[in-house]
């Protein structure tokens, strides 16, 4: 049931009773009066409060009383309020304030949401395509605004994508910077506590966080939205394990089966599926070099301008050709008046040397109209690709082919197993396959004789 929780950690359970709970009722900061509790995860509660003055409802997150005395754990209370104020996007939550009360509290007020996070969402099943991108392109266009500003999120993942409602159609929210990283000439990062040192959800953790690498940039969150969007398109995120270590390996390590092979649905689009492999490439080099690069990856492919340029001028000459037909054949059937006396005709005389037309089909074939573009891709990247026997180049790789033709692509790659692929060329066609590492099988024992 969609609820108005700002931001809940996925184990966050309520095992007190609002009349047990000694904020409800009191004023924070002597301008935010509690009403309710309306969430509580690792980092704190969250309330629903009144400002005093203006009667308006916001969102009050406090800090948990045991993490209260820990430098660390307000540092990144801290670090929250300051990367969410310093962005400043339609799709971020808006931070309002930063305060303390009693002894050393602090807390941050935030605009209240209404709605319910991603993880609720898909818990009733995986989501339309349509659907599901546009909250992926939402959250990218957010995070978009925070890398050119400097921040990187570091853990994203459903729970922090809130989806409220504006003008009739969902509104993304993207929650919690607290463990973001954020670059600025006055600002290091400081070590966050034991729990914090691999940073991140397991579920979502890029290869590099789960291998711990020191220097993180942008590109952890393209493969955190890779992996949000593949598990909404699907129902289920790409590696799974029975515990934290099994997924940090598989981040690490192994190739995700493409999206088309886990789900049921028959019409996942192929620029989306290429467009969510690139985004869950091992290494940050290979994936998107921004998050508008992978949105627009999304977006379906437009015809080139190019393309319709020389269709619309193939159609005009096709209907200028039927004209003339119909005005040749309106002609031929107009009787001619016949002469009152026959009159000789010399004989017809055909030149030898005349040579017949080319057929219809070769001009076709060669028109650039004709051709359409194929996209390959192969997990992992760099596969040699050879196009009927012919090598072609290295994945990812853009081909043009005439349009219906017919074609086997082979790829290979030293240390994994061959795939073929046999292909229609058709309009927006692309093949993406998955290698498969080969077995090395030992050598038999050396017998010596003695």
């Amino acid at each position: 049931m969609p609820v108005d929780v700002l931001d809940l950690e996925p184990d966050g359970e309520m095992n007190e009773s609002e009349e047990h709970d000694p904020l409800i009722g009191r004023t924070l900061g002597g301008l935010y009066f509690v009403e309710r509790l309306i969430g509580q995860g690792g980092m704190g509660r969250v309330y629903e409060a009144t400002h005093a003055h203006l009667g308006r409802a916001y969102a009050v997150k406090v800090l948990g009383e045991g993490r209260a005395d820990k430098p660390q754990a307000i540092e990144r209370f801290l670090r929250e309020a300051k990367a969410a104020n310093r962005i400043e996007h339609e799709h971020i939550v808006r931070v309002v304030n930063f305060d303390t009360h009693d002894e050393h509290g602090v807390f941050i007020v935030m605009e209240l949401l209404k709605g319910e996070n991603l993880a609720e969402r898909l818990e009733r099943g995986p989501l339309p395509v349509d659907e599901a991108v546009d909250l992926a392109t939402q959250t990218g266009d957010a995070l978009e605004a925070a890398h050119e500003t400097g921040i990187v999120h570091r853990d994203l993942k459903p729970e922090n994508i809130f989806i409220t409602e504006r003008k009739g159609r969902d509104f993304v929210k993207v929650l919690d910077f607290g463990i973001s990283k954020i670059k600025s000439p006055d600002h290091t990062d400081i070590k966050l506590t034991a729990t914090d040192q691999i940073v991140g959800t397991p579920l979502y953790i890029s290869p590099e966080l789960a291998r711990g690498v020191s220097t993180i940039d942008h590109r952890a969150d393209i493969y955190a939205l890779g992996v949000i969007l593949y598990e909404m398109i699907t129902g289920t995120p790409p590696f799974t394990g029975q515990n934290h270590f099994q997924l940090l390996y598989k981040h690490g390590n192994e190739a995700p089966d493409p999206p088309s092979q886990r789900s049921r649905r028959a019409n996942i689009p192929t620029h989306v599926e290429a467009a969510v492999l690139r985004a869950l490439e091992k290494k940050p080099a290979d994936r998107f070099s921004t998050m508008k690069e992978f949105c627009d990856a999304l977006r379906p492919p437009s015809t080139p301008r190019r393309q319709r340029t020389i269709a619309l001028a193939l159609l005009g000459a096709v209907v200028v050709g039927l004209a003339a037909m119909l005005w040749t054949t309106r002609k031929a059937r107009t009787p001619m008046p016949q002469p009152a006396t026959p009159v000789a005709q010399s004989p017809i005389l055909t030149p030898v040397t005349s040579t017949p037309e080319e057929p219809a089909e070769i001009a076709e074939t060669t028109s650039p109209a004709a051709l359409v573009r194929i996209e390959l891709n192969s997990t992992p990247r760099g596969a040699s690709v050879a196009l009927n026997g012919n090598k072609k180049g290295e994945t990812p790789l853009t081909l043009e082919l005439p349009r219906g033709s017919e074609a086997t692509v082979r790829f290979s790659l030293e240390g994994y197993r061959p795939k073929e692929h046999r292909l229609i060329a058709e309009d927006g066609e692309t093949v993406s396959v998955r290698l498969r590492r080969k077995i090395r099988r030992q050598p038999p024992p050396i017998k010596e004789d003695f």
